[in-house]
């Protein structure tokens, strides 16, 4: 079932968060066809997380970015071969199943490396004339691969040896087996008594006999043998054959592979797949096989569908937002400048919050949020209108609030002052955390400016940590390569504001309120960044234009 994203701006607010794990919900009841999955892109501030727990719900998941990763595009369905298990099984499965990498596991999971068609052509290339290569054999393979069934067990299942056929006179036998250890040796032969005495007598770790009719014609006393007779029913060509592909994955896998991870970017993991030899790469999970990433999967159409939260201005959405089918926006701020490749559903009205726009979509839609839903939607438009007293409060969120508290059961004023109380102290916290809280980035007349936001029940809090505001300001100026940075506290009880900026002194001359100190403003009955500091800051950067 594909899965479509819902996520809020950077530096996620409690309207964005909530109206995101909200709109999700309701996508989810009036949509079968799609997974709804709501996020965030930045870390939950203590307004939100406090929101959540009371509520009793998990948060939306964190999402650094939405960039292709190697998860997207993977097999998750792998076929892949135990180590112990014969190189038969990897050719059955490349001609009927057209693999052309197989992974190599241990213990059900375990990596342990990949077969492909350059190890089968390395193994099946002839060697030196002079030399005969050893293979690793598995006695409890033979039945595997070869038609026929196990006359003795030998002492080990496992053991190195070269493969001999007894088909010379037995004199020119003895004269070619001497050249070679006879612990490393197994023997394919017909009914040779004296080819398989002198085997047995020479301690060979394996005996694979051939045109035996059944057991009264095995004649030959084995009772101090200790390695495996294995009674073949195929002629000795095809035993010889089939006893080659018995041999276990591991003895000639490759070990030293690359490992993808299911969180790599998709780009950077092609860049890999494509500098090694192999048509596909093992994906694991702290050594456990979990997928394969082939050069197929890498040139896969990969596009996260995105519905985007209270923002529509790119520099404000998730990181790889552009790489992404942007289908739906719902929002309550002015039009940026976001470019989508095809038509979207926008749902945006001049309200307080973007959860009051979610509300009346659950209305339209035939809806009733449940009761911890509902508190979630009364939660964020109480902290994107402080508790109604922000001047972007409209009728329809004050009736939003009066419905929502009925279906949630809170009182709304109890719990918005709860809510605002839950936030630490300003001295309590880091200062970049508190500028970079609620932070949002603008371009206007040719200026990149940023201004951040942050609420508290006492101004007075703001004495004790001014200065280290101030060179915070400073230091996140040049760190985003702004022109201006700003930060509006917010003292929702006294329903005023102090502005503190990084120094912009062309356009600090122009500005309408009352410098209480350098780069610091008193801003009396300023409760709103939308509605009343940004208008104000667009017409000193346009009059600076002028």
């Amino acid at each position: 079932m594909p899965e479509v994203i819902i996520i809020g701006h950077k530096n996620p607010d409690s309207d964005s968060v909530c109206s995101a794990y909200a709109y999700a919900n309701l996508k989810n009841i009036i949509d079968n066809n799609k997974r709804y999955t709501s996020a965030r892109c930045g870390n939950l501030n203590k307004q939100t997380r406090f929101i959540f727990d009371k509520a009793g719900l998990t948060p939306p998941k964190f999402l650094s970015d939405i960039y292709p990763k190697v998860k997207d595009v993977m097999t998750h369905k792998v076929v892949a071969i135990d180590e112990n298990e014969p190189i038969k099984g990897v050719i059955k499965n490349i001609e009927e199943l057209k693999i052309r990498i197989t992974p190599v596991i241990s213990g059900g999971t375990q990596l342990e490396g990949v077969i492909s068609i350059l190890e089968l052509a390395h193994y099946f290339t002839p060697k030196d004339e002079d030399g005969r290569p050893v293979y690793l054999f598995r006695g409890s393979n033979f039945e595997k691969s070869i038609k026929g069934y196990t006359h003795i067990r030998g002492q080990y299942d496992e053991f190195e040896a070269s493969v001999f056929i007894g088909a010379m006179p037995f004199e020119r036998f003895k004269e070619q087996m001497e050249k070679f250890d006879f612990k490393k040796s197994i023997l394919v032969v017909g009914k040779r008594r004296d080819i398989i005495e002198y085997a047995i007598d020479n301690e060979l770790p394996a005996i694979v006999l051939t045109g035996i009719r059944d057991e009264a014609d095995i004649d030959i006393d084995f009772s101090d043998y200790k390695g495996w007779v294995y009674i073949s029913d195929l002629d000795t060509a095809e035993t010889v054959r089939n006893l080659q592909l018995s041999i276990p994955a591991k003895s000639f896998m490759t070990r030293d592979v690359p490992q993808l991870k299911e969180g790599d970017y998709l780009d950077a993991a092609g860049d890999i797949l494509m500098s090694v030899d192999h048509k596909g790469l093992p994906v694991t999970d702290e050594g456990r096989l979990i997928g394969i990433l082939t050069r197929s999967d890498i040139i896969k159409k990969v596009q996260r569908e995105l519905i985007l939260m209270d923002h529509n201005e790119m520099s404000q959405a998730v990181d790889g937002a552009e790489t992404a089918k942007i289908t739906e926006i719902v929002d309550h701020h002015r039009l940026g400048t976001i470019k989508t490749k095809t038509p979207v559903h926008f749902y945006a009205k001049p309200v307080g919050s973007t959860c009051t726009l979610v509300y009346q979509l659950y209305k339209i839609n035939g809806h009733e949020p449940d009761k911890d839903t509902a508190t979630i939607l009364l939660s964020g438009i109480l902290s994107d209108t402080v508790i109604l007293k922000s001047p972007t409060t409209t009728d329809q969120d004050i009736d939003a609030v009066k419905e929502l508290e009925e279906i949630s059961g809170l009182n709304f004023e109890k719990h918005g002052v709860e809510m605002f109380s839950a936030t630490d102290s300003l001295k309590a916290r880091n200062v970049r955390d508190i500028i970079n809280a609620d932070f949002k980035a603008f371009s206007e007349y040719g200026k990149q400016f940023g201004i951040g936001q942050v609420e508290v029940v006492n101004i007075e809090e703001l004495d004790g940590v001014k200065d280290n505001l101030l060179e915070g300001l400073s230091v996140i100026k040049n760190e985003k390569g702004l022109t201006w940075s700003m930060l509006l506290v917010t003292d929702i009880i006294k329903e005023e504001s102090v502005l503190l900026t990084s120094g912009y002194e062309p356009a600090e001359k122009l500005l309408s309120y009352k410098q209480s100190g350098e780069r610091h403003f008193y801003l009396p009955g300023v409760l709103s960044r939308k509605k009343q500091l940004l208008p104000e800051i667009l017409r000193v950067l346009e009059d600076l234009t002028d």
